[in-house]
Parts: C-alpha cells; sequence; structure tokens
C-alpha cells in the first residue's frame, strides 16, 4: 500500500446513510481511497479541539464564575481525576 503525500486529522461524523463528513479540503480528492481510522470523541476532548480551531463560541469568563472554591475544585477534580494544574494541562495538551 503507498503512503499518502499528506496525513488528514480531523473529527467528522458518520452520516445517517453511512457516509463519513469530511472537510473541504480532504473531500476535494474525490476517487482517492483513504485509510481512516475512527475513534470516538467526548464532549470535554471536543470542545477542546474546537476551541483550539477558533471555533468555539465564546460565552463567558472565569470570572463569571458564581460558585465557591471548593464546588470548583471539586468540579475540575471529578472532571480531570486531578486538581493537580500539571496534570490537568498535560491532559489537554494530549
Amino acid at each position: 500500500m503507498e503512503s499518502a503525500a499528506k496525513t488528514y486529522k480531523f473529527i467528522g461524523k458518520v452520516l445517517p446513510d453511512g457516509h463519513l463528513s469530511v472537510p473541504e479540503d480532504v473531500a476535494k480528492d474525490t476517487g482517492m481511497e483513504f485509510d481512516v481510522t475512527l475513534s470516538p470523541v467526548d464532549d470535554m476532548k471536543r470542545a477542546i479541539l474546537l476551541h483550539r480551531k477558533g471555533l468555539l463560541e465564546k460565552k463567558g469568563s472565569i470570572i463569571d464564575i458564581k460558585l465557591d472554591a471548593e464546588r470548583i475544585a471539586e468540579a475540575i477534580k471529578k472532571t480531570f481525576g486531578t486538581d493537580n494544574i500539571d496534570d490537568i494541562i498535560d491532559a489537554v495538551r494530549r
């Protein structure tokens, strides 16, 4: 099997008819065959990826949070499994 000249990494959806939604720059290569790896994307990972691509609408600021520090720490620990900022940053970078 030949290696592709480009590697594409994107989030797409499997459509009801079984086709995969792909970005326009990938779809323009109609007739080409691709090796596709599918993996589910959880909500947190999807939000981070959309934010990094500049596609996530910003709706507020950390200052807008009206919770006490303990509840915020609990929410962070529940989401990331830790409240250690270094571990959280490493997880987000992955």
